[in-house]
């Protein structure tokens, strides 16, 4: 059994280098030079995470550039984050993350309690809810987005290798579709790049349709409101974590 442990060990630090060298030569060399530049817009945005932390890391910086326009920006949580890996009892963590995203997005510029909702689904289970959690939760979403009418909508990739984050996206599809209302959808990747096959088996063409954002005017921003997910922080690899600090952002449309 030790031997095993070990070895597996060995295995999991040899799979996080592997993805941070990919993870460098995406964000380095291959996103610049295929991605088309974004610049922020004065449209009014929502923004749907399925965990809170999702946010700050995927479009933290557009939130804090928009803010600092005045531009209005609500987000929406959809999972309590109850499965963090944080050593606390999960009624616990759950109040945590939710004065942790509320402090982060303080930071970025998303100051007014009316502007952030918990929707409070089971973290970790978002693709598993009833046919009638769906419906509730496809309907208080709709609400949301009747009531404030985004132009421009951010959501989680829909390939983005995790279930949650992936079901966030079907979720708010199927509540823009019942909405009728005809915004941007920017998709904002978190793991996609991360849990990616090797490169040489990767179809590049895609990365052409995607967009970088230029966040260096508030990457300090962004950078504190990362630091307060004390939370999540220590529970995520660095080798992870270091494109989240880089000055750009992506998006795909």
């Amino acid at each position: 059994m030790r031997l095993q442990r070990i070895y597996s060990q060995i295995l999991g630090k040899f799979e996080n280098a592997w993805q941070l060298i990919q993870a460098e030569i995406l964000f380095r060399w291959i996103l610049p030079t295929k991605s088309q530049p974004l610049s922020v817009s004065q449209k009014p945005a929502m923004v749907f995470a399925p965990h809170q932390d999702d946010e700050t890391f995927g479009c933290g910086g557009m939130i804090a550039l928009k803010r600092e326009l005045g531009v209005p920006v609500k987000v929406v949580f959809l999972t309590d984050g109850h499965k963090s890996y944080f050593q606390i009892k999960p009624e616990d963590i759950v109040q945590v993350r939710k004065q942790e995203a509320t402090t982060a997005l303080n930071i970025l510029g998303v100051e007014s309690p009316e502007d952030i909702y918990f929707i409070e689904q089971p973290d970790g289970e978002l693709r598993h809810i009833s046919n009638e959690q769906q419906s509730n939760t496809i309907n208080q979403l709709l609400q949301l987005l009747e009531s404030f009418q985004p132009a421009e909508v951010y959501v989680p990739h829909q390939k983005d290798k995790h279930p949650d984050h992936e079901a966030t996206y079907d979720l708010v599809y199927a509540a823009l579709q019942k909405s009728g209302i005809k915004a941007q959808v920017f998709q904002y990747p978190i793991w996609l790049f991360w849990k990616m096959p090797p490169l040489f088996r990767v179809n590049l063409k895609p990365l052409g349709q995607s967009y970088q954002l230029s966040i260096k005017s508030v990457l300090n921003k962004k950078q504190q409101a990362i630091h307060v997910y004390d939370s999540q922080r220590h529970t995520l690899p660095f080798s992870f974590m270091r494109r989240f600090f880089l000055p750009s952002e992506i998006f795909f449309q």
